[in-house]
């Protein structure tokens, strides 16, 4: 898994997740995946204002780099409808391993706009800057709990005893098999 410091995450915003996991599996090999659906989560911000997001995810590792795959699963404006209609499927974030109010000081202080933001069910804040005009696209930002902590070492330790071939999409449900 990434150190700290470093990008975590590499996200692409897709229309059809199934393809994509059908793609980063077979093409790419990455995974297992874990999917499952994001309800809007409290507190969301688009832009400023209040907004109702909601979401289907898939998580898998790649080496020591954790992919996203995520299809918004409603017709909400959001970062994710801007990117989608802009350019299509794609290239979306990056998430960065850094302490969560180390890495919003750090991009407040370069002058970008927090464009999306909320908190999870467990309470860990995250938000998305618009770095779009450094680099075309977002940065995320979260708190990583030791729960969260725990799923991305379970999703880790699953992609390194993979075999590549069986379950390459599983459920969140089945983390917990992975000690």
């Amino acid at each position: 898994m990434q150190p700290k410091g470093s990008v975590l995450e590499l996200c692409q915003v897709v229309r059809d997740i199934d393809k994509a996991l059908d793609h980063w599996t077979k093409a790419i090999g990455a995974g297992p995946f874990f999917v499952f659906d994001v309800p809007v989560l409290p507190g969301q911000l688009y832009r400023g204002r209040p907004a109702e997001v909601s979401m289907r995810v898939a998580f898998g590792f790649t080496g020591g780099l954790l992919i996203e795959l995520l299809q918004q699963t409603n017709d909400t404006t959001s970062i994710f409808t801007e990117m989608l209609d802009a350019r299509g499927d794609g290239y979306h974030h990056v998430m960065l391993r850094v302490p969560y109010d180390e890495g919003v000081a750090r991009l407040s202080a370069q002058g970008h706009e927090e464009a999306f933001s909320g908190r999870m069910p467990s309470g860990e804040r995250f938000c998305l800057f618009d770095t779009r005009a450094s680099d075309g696209s977002y940065v995320e930002l979260m708190e990583i709990s030791p729960a969260m902590e725990d799923s991305l070492g379970r999703m880790h330790r699953a992609h390194l005893s993979w075999d590549g071939k069986t379950d390459p999409v599983r459920g969140m449900d089945r983390l917990a098999e992975i000690v």
